[in-house]
């Protein structure tokens, strides 16, 4: 634990945090955390509620589109809180939350393929040993690629907004007090506990998204930005809802779509309402993710 502590140390995410120009307690850091991301979220739902309404009232506006629309404003609004947080109370530059990188767009891409991957692994598997019924729905071709390029905006900004809170914010703010590991298991714990209100939570779902929290965290600190677990995020989420069908947290109603997926094995395989995240075979894919990184990094600092 204090090899791996030390390694941690060195990353340059934790670097960029010590820029701020406030120190808080760990305490006073959760509270913070929840209060900015409680004001994004009260005003952005404001904003999409105002936005939205004259949308609907005006114009003929497709399912699709709302969902991305909404994602868009509420979303951006919390990413919009943090950053104003970052600049005018800590007094540093925003991209100072982890977006120095030297190839930010091969982040994002690498980030991606993996996030990708990773859950189709889940959804395979989970076909394999016929639990989900895939079955791709017949529609017409172009419209399903613009309609589900159009949610994919709302994807990007909804899980840049949970990495730049969390891992990009919360993170480093909160090792200024503690040691890296315990800001990964505290930021992991509050990342379950963000969507403990969805539809479907159990405590497998919850200790998954821990599990989640944990492997993005350490991605991140791996790279020393968050570039790579936005676009990691962003492939996880769209795969999931948009691709395979699935629900994604608790949330079936995720628009356009390519598979038609049944869940016809048991809830603690396929995770039941909760969608894939919820089940046994994506907490098996995650432990082995987690342990995947770890020899990664112990390998990159031998050979440093």
């Amino acid at each position: 634990m204090r090899n791996l502590n030390l390694q941690f140390k060195k990353s340059a995410l934790f670097l960029q945090g010590e820029k701020s120009k406030i120190k808080l307690n760990i305490q006073l850091t959760i509270i913070v955390y929840f209060l900015l991301w409680i004001i994004g979220l009260a005003l952005g739902r404001l904003l999409a509620l105002s936005v939205l309404n004259i949308f609907e009232s005006t114009s003929n506006v497709s399912d699709n589109t709302v969902i991305a629309l909404r994602k868009l404003m509420v979303c951006g609004m919390q990413i919009a809180v943090f950053f104003l947080w970052v600049k005018f109370v800590e007094k540093r530059p925003v991209n100072s939350i982890g977006f120095q990188a030297g190839k930010p767009l091969k982040s994002y891409i690498i980030g991606f393929i993996i996030g990708l991957c990773t859950i189709t692994v889940v959804v395979v598997i989970l076909d394999f040993i016929g639990a989900v019924k895939l079955q791709y729905r017949q529609v017409e071709y172009d419209y399903m690629i613009i309609n589900i390029g159009i949610i994919a905006f709302g994807w990007i900004v909804q899980s840049a907004s949970e990495e730049i809170a969390i891992r990009g914010w919360l993170i480093p703010s909160l090792e200024k007090n503690c040691t890296p590991l315990m800001s990964i298991a505290i930021t992991a714990i509050i990342f379950g506990i963000l969507h403990l209100f969805s539809s479907g939570v159990t405590v497998l779902s919850f200790i998954n998204l821990t599990l989640s929290g944990i492997f993005f965290a350490s991605y991140a600190i791996l790279n020393g930005n968050i570039w790579g677990v936005c676009g990691m995020h962003f492939a996880w989420n769209l795969a999931l809802g948009n691709i395979y069908g699935l629900p994604v947290s608790g949330f079936a109603d995720n628009g356009e779509k390519i598979f038609q997926t049944q869940q016809i094995g048991a809830n603690l395989l396929t995770g039941g309402d909760f969608g894939p995240e919820g089940g046994l075979v994506t907490t098996i894919t995650l432990l082995i993710a987690i342990v995947a990184l770890i020899l990664k990094l112990r390998k990159y600092d031998r050979n440093r």
